[in-house]
């Protein structure tokens, strides 16, 4: 008989290779989410300190310049193009974002022409665009 002391094998996993995957996955998150910028149409935001809404597929942008030009798909068009364009938009997408990039120096009666095209057409989620207040500024 055998009455020594026998060892007991301990379970040992692992976790730096899980921990390394986890790491460079949370680099290539971080690092890829950097390089989400809006589009080429430039436009002076107000600074405001609104909610941060995460860009989704499918909303709709609508640009009003200093000048009160609006643009909408990439295209000049007057109020009664957009009303129109809206129109047809509505009837495919009725509950889709339309949001409002407006320059800091437009009249503030363009920019309710504009909101009041959306909802004559029936969009009635409209989110006005501005840029985060710089830190110290009130």
């Amino acid at each position: 008989m055998d009455f020594g002391i026998k060892k007991k094998h301990e379970l040992h996993i692992d976790v730096i290779n899980m921990v390394d995957v986890f790491l460079n996955l949370l680099i290539f998150f971080m690092l890829s989410t950097s390089f989400v910028s809006s589009p080429g149409i430039k436009v002076n935001l107000p600074h405001g300190k609104g909610d941060i809404i995460m860009k989704p597929k499918g909303d709709i942008r609508i640009y009003i310049y200093a000048s009160g030009a609006i643009s909408y798909d990439k295209q000049q068009v007057s109020i009664d193009q957009l009303g129109a364009a809206l129109d047809r938009l509505a009837k495919t997408r009725p509950d889709v974002l339309v949001i409002i990039e407006a320059d800091k120096d437009v009249l503030h009666g363009r920019v309710v022409a504009v909101m009041e095209a959306a909802r004559a057409a029936g969009l009635h989620r409209l989110a006005i665009a501005t840029t985060l207040q710089p830190p110290g500024k009130p």
